[in-house]
């Protein structure tokens, strides 16, 4: 099974009672998930804060790929949580090594931009796909349900 999901850098424009949603957690576009009260969601971090439960790793937000790094040590050691980390495919080559060096694992988020949602990339099982870039909001299929947080 899998599930809907939406972000928006202006969460009023995602669509009403969303399944499930992808606050982010800083940055000059950080919102709460309390906004949407019956949605499932895990928080994105665009600055690196080990506390959120992905990495946006691109440019304009954590850059260049080796930023990851710190987040990826410091969620480990202090929140023993998993690594979930969301890069498009041009710069998973450059993240994937970071994140396998590291020993750790890691889930990708793939930013892939194509429908249908991809489920798979480059022999990585996908957590989740966006797969529409909209004006308003984006789009992803997150594949593990269980992984979200729940209202």
């Amino acid at each position: 099974m899998s599930i809907t999901a939406y972000d928006s850098a202006t969460p009023s424009l995602i669509p009403s009672n969303p399944p499930a949603i992808f606050p982010y957690a800083d940055g000059a576009y950080a919102w709460s998930h309390k906004r949407f009260t019956r949605a499932a969601y895990r928080y994105i971090t665009v600055e690196g804060n080990p506390a959120a439960d992905i990495i946006d790793v691109e440019p304009g937000c954590v850059w260049p790929p080796a930023n990851a790094r710190t987040w990826a040590t410091e969620r480990h050691s202090h929140h023993s949580e998993d690594l979930t980390v969301y890069c498009n495919r041009a710069n998973l080559a450059a993240v994937r090594a970071v994140m396998d060096d590291l020993g750790l694992t890691w889930h990708l988020f793939l930013a892939a931009w194509q429908q249908p949602a991809l489920t798979e990339y480059d022999g990585i099982k996908l957590r989740a796909c966006q797969y529409i870039a909209g004006d308003d909001y984006d789009t992803s299929q997150v594949y593990d349900e269980g992984w979200l947080n729940k209202p």
